[in-house]
Order: structure tokens, then C-alpha cells, then sequence
């Protein structure tokens, strides 16, 4: 059975996969098969999920459970999802070295990127003033599709800046620039998964300088999150995800770390409708993707 033939047979059983569990905590039931690798929070309080397998991306009411798929891929897969003010959902590709906009309520691909050449591998992304910025894992360096007028994107497949990161980034012999969110005096602040710490990255240079960190190493992580106060680096291979501060004056410093007996390779999150709960979705890496596998997101207490 094909990836689409899998999604139309479980569509029905997934329209209603909200399930209340501890205090505070709700697993939300994702079509079996669709092995989410991210998830972003939009418009109307809707939780989208973007499939590892295809691309393909799946919507959720959180305050109902009701679900629905929006979006057939078309086989690259969505490794990293943001949803910006125009309900238009932003998908890095892994691998297949672009970024893919897609329209939240129609599903229609309003442009597709090219990122770089061999060896780039675009990993995690950020909306914010001039656009959407995305990683490269793979290479030293940052990709920006950046905004025209009122919110305008350039004709694909042209209009990527490409940023070189310089200053102290130290690229590593693997993936290493694995997350991405903003600060609030405008810099980026950028997961180096191969030296376990956090950069502060002028946007506008690549200039990227090194932030302190009190606790255990970030090395791995891969995805960043920012819900108040507090900053979420998910920690798939360790089923987890590392609950950080960070104070201009002291760097950043691990505060604690959210763990629950369902997370299973926890992939890119997104903030839940409350906007106190972290949606963190199952990319259950080490079971075979098969039609019939089930996958779920969990919603946790930040």
C-alpha cells in the first residue's frame, strides 16, 4: 500500500485523537504511518504536523482532537514546520536541500527553494522580522528567505540569501547547526549539536559568538523552542527535552528537563494552544515506518 493509500485508510480513525492522560498532559493521536519528524502552532490555535516520510502535513484542533491531513507531499520529507501570520506554513526539507511553502488552509504549495548544494542539509527554522531563516546542518552557514511587501515572497526558485556563520562557529565532522530561534534584541540564537552549546548570531554579519552554558552538554540536541521565559532543546536520542534559561549577563543554564515514559524520538515542537504546554511529536526513528505504524504527539507542562 502506498504512503497516500495509508493516510485515506487511517484518515477517519485519526479525526478525533485527543486523549486526556496525567494532569496537564494530552497524547494527541497523529494516521498511522505518517512518522512526524516536527510540528507548528498557528492561526486559530491549530497545531500542525509535518511527516518524515513525504512531507506531508497534518492539522489538529487541540481543543477538540479533531484532525485533518492539508497537505500531500510529495515525497521530500519535513523535518522543521513554523506557521507564520498568514496562515502560510514554512517546511525545511532535510536532505532535499529546500525550503517548501505551503498555504495552512488550502494545501497548496506556494513555492519550493533550493537551499545549497551537496551537502547542505536544511535542519531547523525561524520566523522573524526579514523572514524565515533556516540552518544548515550539513555546512556553516544559515539560508533567509526573506519578506517582500506586506509579507510578499520572491519568485522561487530564486530570492535564498546565504549567510556564512563566522566568528567562533566551529563546524563540526557532523550534523551541527540543529536549531534555531530568536532573542529578544534581534540576534539568533543557534543549537551547535556538535559542540553542545548555544551561539548568539548577528543576523546581518553570520558573526556568531559562543553563549556560556551552566549544565549538561547540549550535544545532540536538535531543535529550539522558546515558551516564555525558557528555552526547550529536544533531546531525541535521549527521549527528553532540556528546559534552559538564558540571561544575557550569565549565558544559558539548564534548569531542568521534561521526560515521560510516551516520548519516543521526540522530533521539533511547537506550543500548545494554552501557550504554557510544549506539542512534541513521536518520530519513533528506531520502529519501522510502516503504513500500519502508530504515531502520536505528546502536549506537556513547560
Amino acid at each position: 500500500m502506498g504512503a497516500g493509500a495509508a493516510f485515506a485508510a487511517t484518515a477517519p480513525a485519526a479525526a478525533r485523537a485527543r486523549t486526556a492522560a496525567a494532569p496537564g498532559r494530552t497524547v494527541f493521536r497523529l494516521p498511522d504511518g505518517f512518522q512526524p519528524g516536527c510540528a507548528g502552532d498557528g492561526r486559530f490555535n491549530l497545531l500542525y504536523f509535518g511527516s518524515l516520510r513525504d512531507g506531508s502535513v497534518h492539522r489538529i484542533d487541540p481543543a477538540t482532537g479533531e484532525g485533518a491531513l492539508v497537505h500531500r507531499g510529495t515525497g521530500s520529507p519535513a523535518v522543521a514546520l513554523r506557521v507564520n501570520w498568514q496562515n502560510s506554513l514554512f517546511i525545511a526539507g532535510g536532505a532535499a536541500r529546500e525550503l517548501r511553502v505551503v498555504e495552512g488552509g488550502t494545501g497548496e504549495v506556494r513555492g519550493v527553494y533550493p537551499l545549497g548544494g551537496e551537502g547542505t542539509y536544511a535542519g531547523d527554522l525561524i520566523g522573524y522580522g526579514p523572514g524565515h531563516c533556516v540552518t544548515d546542518a550539513g555546512r556553516p552557514q544559515l539560508h533567509l528567505l526573506p519578506y517582500g511587501p506586506s509579507g510578499s515572497l520572491p519568485p522561487p526558485p530564486g530570492g535564498i540569501v546565504t549567510l556564512p556563520l563566522t566568528g567562533e562557529w566551529v563546524q563540526g565532522d557532523g550534523p551541527t547547526a540543529t536549531g534555531i530561534t530568536y532573542a529578544d534584541d534581534g540576534s539568533l540564537i543557534v543549537l551547535n549539536a556538535a559542540a553542545g552549546a548555544l551561539y548568539r548570531v548577528d543576523p546581518k554579519t553570520g558573526s556568531a559568538q559562543r553563549i556560556p552554558h551552566h549544565g549538561p552538554s547540549l550535544c545532540g540536541g536538535e531543535g529550539l523552542r522558546t515558551l516564555g521565559s525558557r528555552l526547550y532543546v529536544v533531546q531525541p536520542r535521549q527521549n527528553a527535552v532540556d528546559v534552559l534559561r538564558l540571561a544575557p549577563a550569565t549565558g544559558s543554564t539548564t534548569v531542568g528537563r521534561l521526560t515521560d515514559p510516551g516520548l519516543d524520538f521526540p522530533g521539533r515542537p511547537a506550543v500548545d494552544w494554552s501557550r504554557t504546554q510544549l506539542c512534541v511529536p513521536n518520530s519513533r526513528c528506531g520502529v519501522p515506518p510502516r503504513p500500519s505504524t502508530p504515531y502520536t504527539a505528546l502536549s506537556l507542562p513547560g
